[in-house]
């Protein structure tokens, strides 16, 4: 599935602008091994991030996109130096800004986020801008409009770990850990019932409960080996189970947003 999602992005007016200023902008990168295709990935999840709209996502966006890049390399064992990161972060940034602003005429909404990313690089402004304002950041691709105004508004997302995954399908890194403030117990909770109502199939050999929250612990960096242990403990106090109803209204907050988001650009809610 990543490699299909890579494989469009390819193929779309997008990687023809970042083909095209890679040429130059690749010739002031020393240590950093990153190629075309890396930075295109880079550049989408960057436009995720911010079409995302997260609380104060605006403001941290630099720091966003430092720190994920700097994670990447890391995770990949690039030796990389300071000078390089900043550079590249700042380029992520600029093309991110240049290609969002071929969103503005179609949304006032946009015209509100964009001001704010501007305004939230505060020292970085100045080399951001420089990059996005000069010659080898030409937005001019056929149908690059187009592609970022439809790609903007929809809803699809590329995750910083499809990014990972596409530079070496072979890793697995842990990217998220599970919140010290969220009992372990309703986690175990919602991966049972979702393994009782099928959610899961077997990638090879039989699926068992133990199988899946052995994948589940392995991703979040954690044992899950107690889960039968812990599950018939917690089964005696079955009034204090609350992390369904706690899920419904999770949803119903995330639908909300959606149709305040669709509210704002104009276009009809979901429900």
């Amino acid at each position: 599935m990543a490699e299909e999602r890579k494989n469009k992005l390819l193929e779309s007016p997008l990687y023809t602008f970042v083909a095209k200023g890679w040429v130059k902008w690749s010739q002031k990168i020393v240590s950093l091994q990153a190629g075309e295709e890396d930075f295109l990935l880079y550049l989408v999840w960057a436009l995720d991030t911010i079409k995302e709209q997260e609380d104060g996502i605006n403001a941290s966006f630099y720091d966003t996109v430092f720190n994920a890049l700097r994670n990447s390399f890391r995770a990949s064992q690039f030796n990389t130096n300071k000078d390089d990161l900043e550079y590249l972060t700042n380029l992520v940034c600029a093309a991110a800004l240049e290609c969002f602003g071929l969103t503005l005429t179609d949304s006032l909404e946009n015209q509100k986020i964009y001001s704010e990313l501007v305004s939230g690089f505060g020292e970085h402004w100045k080399d951001i801008n420089a990059l996005k304002s000069g010659a080898d950041m030409d937005t001019s691709a056929p149908e690059l409009k187009e592609w970022a105004v439809a790609y903007v508004a929809s809803e699809h997302f590329s995750t910083y770990n499809d990014v990972i995954d596409w530079n070496n399908d072979d890793m697995a890194e842990v990217l998220i850990h599970r919140a010290s403030s969220f009992e372990k117990i309703d986690l175990y909770r919602v991966i049972m019932a979702l393994y009782e109502i099928g959610a899961f199939e077997s990638v090879e050999g039989k699926l068992t409960k133990t199988k899946v929250f052995k994948a589940f612990g392995d991703m979040l960096g954690d044992d899950f080996s107690d889960f039968q242990n812990n599950l018939s403990a917690g089964s005696t106090h079955k009034n204090d189970i609350d992390i369904f109803k706690r899920l419904e209204e999770g949803l119903e907050k995330y639908e909300t947003e959606k149709d305040k988001k669709l509210e704002k650009q104009g276009k009809p809610k979901r429900r």
